[in-house]
């Protein structure tokens, strides 16, 4: 039996997991995927892909039944291009760091961390004192937060933000009876209903036909206007000049943006991550798509992957299946 790790993420992921894979399992890694082009055979007799994509102009692949992505978003696989009767899982194991960023950008925004850090490094002097002529920075105890997407990462943001003493609700595309520290869940119907409540707004759904675009110019204009958006969901969730025009005429807060319309490929591998200056704007807190890249993370998604190949090779039930074709 052969396992393909194709990518470099799945390459990474190949040569941490080589000692807890199956004895007797054949593993070939090409961490550039169009090496198989060059040699469509890697493809044609593996059993296991393990990647996070797989496109309609890759060499066939007609032996493989178990397609193991190494992330939980699988929209860059094509299931039409996979042979019928391939399973195809996801990986986890990002919640918990997921959840501590959000956190984070929270406190970061709400006590004014940035500014009042770059005030006293530039100034290195206690005068004016901050306590004496500075206004008073914010807290976010009693604040509300609004979850769009109440999956893992949800309920650990739910979790965490109950032990700050912020009132939780949600909205999410399946019914979920409230609980877990999750005061109201509201359909995405209601969406409209959940946002003009919200201190924060944690976009933490899956990209879909039903959430691309789901926040436009009209729902941020339903926010409060000291509301604070903090998006690790994908960046189409939230229309991109809407935000812009939101953020730069002070329509909302600010905004925490991990995830981005514009990714870098081999044509343009300086790509910016917006058509918009976004890096202009003061209000808002810009990361490359790493809250969820913390070591932690890397030991725990590895061991899913690990787990599954095994689980494949023995004959016994797969995690996290997303549907087999």
């Amino acid at each position: 039996m052969k396992a393909l790790f194709l990518g470099n993420v799945a390459a990474d992921t190949a040569n941490g997991i080589l000692d807890q894979l199956p004895p007797g399992l054949n593993v070939e890694i090409l961490a550039d995927p169009q090496e198989l082009t060059r040699s469509p055979e890697a493809a044609a007799d593996a059993d296991i892909l393990v990647s996070n994509h797989w496109r309609a102009d890759y060499p066939p692949a007609p032996r493989v039944r178990l397609v193991q992505s190494v992330a939980t978003g699988i929209e860059l696989i094509d299931f039409a291009a996979l042979p019928h009767g391939v399973t195809v899982c996801n990986a986890f194991g990002h919640e918990t760091a997921i959840a501590e960023y959000i956190l984070m950008v929270m406190l970061v925004w709400s006590h004014r961390f940035r500014e009042i850090e770059g005030d006293f490094r530039a100034r290195s002097s206690w005068r004016p004192s901050w306590v004496q002529s500075g206004a008073p920075h914010g807290e976010i105890l009693g604040s509300t937060v609004g979850i769009i997407g109440l999956g893992r990462v949800g309920y650990e943001v739910a979790r965490r933000a109950s032990a700050f003493g912020c009132r939780i609700i949600a909205a999410n595309r399946s019914a979920r009876e409230p609980g877990r520290g999750v005061e109201h869940i509201f359909s995405l119907s209601e969406l409209d209903q959940m946002l003009p409540e919200c201190d924060y707004v944690v976009l933490s759904t899956a990209l879909g036909p039903e959430t691309e675009g789901l926040i436009d110019a009209r729902r941020l204009a339903l926010m409060k206007p000291t509301a604070f958006v903090v998006n690790i969901a994908r960046g189409t969730v939230i229309d991109e000049d809407a935000i812009y025009s939101a953020l730069s005429n002070r329509i909302i807060g600010g905004a925490a943006l991990d995830v981005w319309w514009q990714y870098p490929n081999a044509a343009e591998p300086e790509r910016r991550p917006s058509r918009h200056p976004f890096h202009e704007l003061p209000n808002v807190i810009m990361t490359p798509h790493c809250s969820g890249w913390t070591e932690g993370m890397v030991a725990r998604r590895w061991a899913e992957v690990a787990e599954n190949i095994n689980r494949f090779v023995r004959g016994e039930p797969l995690q996290n299946v997303i549907i087999t074709t």
